[in-house]
């Protein structure tokens, strides 16, 4: 590739810097060498792997230069960076070409075009920050029409007009004759609309026999005669006075609306909705001419008083089986006493009854310390064993306490005199 003017700079694909200034004039060709170092947020991308780059710009008057090198072989890339010498189309007028850039793609349009809007056919693309290209006059411009820069694409569009001018000729006579051909079908299909005329075969799939309504759309009535529902089989939509009928009717009101299914000669279902409460009642015609009874069908508000129910019942449920007292300070008898930094105490969570805090005996002694209220007390007849600590730092320092029936709680054993623990003490009331 050519060297005369190489500008070698970088680019970014996300953050901006420096603008670069390319310098050129009108007519020069394949002699302004860009060698691009593109990066990512300032990281350099070495390998471009499965995208193509491709130069694209802005001319002066809305066109736009669109290049992968395939046409002209103009690029390449070498050791990571794009080196693309500029196609002589973009120094066909001079100006500040602002908008040029190189784009990233998988699947794009190949070769060299000229476009009135950016190609956007690529399956990937991304692009990288502007750079700009300043091209000057030159001592001929406005002198001499410079053939050289004239566009091989617009070279290619004049000989496929000349190409194709019989053709389209031909085109334009076969849409005339068209037009005139549709203006007549048109004036064909509003004779037939003004007479009501449809074909035969449109009518294949209308509805034959038995109306589901009436002719203006509205619920039918019941055939004279028929008064018990059981004889009551007209497949459609029914709007029903509830005295006129009283054998085997549903246990609704007074006005209503009735949906009847015949699926055979002697199966069906019946559908009656009360107009004045909403409610809904089924039953169905069983093979041999047996109707099951009536049934009725759930509501939203029916559903949501259910619902509202089981609600407030687990609520009652969980209120009663996780309630909690929060903690009660223990009643001592004669002879022991609360420890002043852990005063004994109890509490009720749900059936579970704990205790906590130290009891000092003043004596030394064992027996009954405190008596638990009624609703605290544990049921089985024989006395429940716990083992708790002792207030020392003795290895073996513990006691035995046996919960009672009739609430009382009692030491039984103790190792060494001195104050008992209750943390370990916790039975379930039920």
């Amino acid at each position: 590739m050519a060297t005369l003017k190489n500008y070698p700079f970088s680019l970014d694909l996300i953050s901006d810097s420096i603008t670069p200034l390319v310098l050129a004039r009108v007519t020069e060709k394949e002699s302004v060498t860009l060698t691009i170092e593109v990066f990512a947020d300032g990281d350099t991308i070495e390998d471009f792997a499965d995208y193509t780059p491709v130069f694209e710009c802005a001319l002066p008057g809305g066109k736009f230069v669109r290049d992968d090198g395939s046409t002209y072989g103009n690029m390449d890339t070498v050791d990571g960076k794009i080196v693309y010498v500029i196609a002589k189309e973009v120094f066909s007028s001079y100006g500040i070409l602002n908008l040029c850039y190189f784009a990233l793609e998988k699947g794009g349009t190949p070769g060299f075009q000229i476009l009135d809007a950016v190609d956007l056919t690529a399956d990937e693309r991304v692009t990288t920050q502007n750079f700009t290209i300043s091209v000057a006059k030159d001592a001929t411009q406005g002198n001499i029409v410079v053939e050289d820069f004239v566009s091989d694409i617009d070279k290619l569009t004049r000989f496929i007009e000349a190409e194709t001018a019989e053709s389209m000729a031909a085109l334009n006579i076969a849409l005339t004759k068209l037009d005139v051909a549709t203006a007549s079908a048109n004036q064909l299909i509003a004779l037939i609309n003004a007479n009501q005329v449809v074909k035969i075969t449109d009518t294949a799939n209308w509805q034959k026999g038995v109306k589901i309504t009436t002719d203006s759309g509205v619920s039918k009535g019941v055939t004279t005669g028929v008064t018990d529902w059981n004889n009551f089989l007209e497949s459609g939509y029914f709007s029903i006075y509830g005295p006129n009928m009283t054998a085997n009717k549903p246990p609704a009101g007074t006005y209503l609306d009735v949906e009847i299914h015949k699926r055979s000669g002697d199966t069906g279902k019946q559908i009656a909705t009360d107009v004045q409460t909403g409610k809904s009642y089924t039953r169905a015609l069983m093979s041999g001419g047996v109707w099951t009874a009536w049934q009725e069908s759930e509501t939203t508000a029916g559903s949501q008083i259910k619902a509202d129910a089981a609600k407030n019942a687990a609520i009652a449920y969980v209120n009663t089986k996780f309630a909690d007292t929060g903690w009660i300070p223990l009643t001592l008898k004669t002879g022991f006493t609360a420890f002043a930094n852990s005063v004994p105490r109890y509490r009720k969570i749900g059936n579970e009854v704990s205790y906590a805090g130290v009891v000092v005996r003043t004596s030394g002694g064992t027996g009954v310390f405190a008596t638990a209220e009624d609703g605290f007390r544990q049921k089985d007849t024989y006395p429940q064993s716990h083992l708790v600590g002792q207030q020392t730092s003795a290895a073996d320092a513990q006691a035995q306490i046996y919960t009672h029936s009739n609430g009382n709680l009692e030491i039984v054993s103790a190792v060494y005199a001195s104050p008992i623990w209750l943390n370990e003490i916790s039975y379930f009331i039920d």
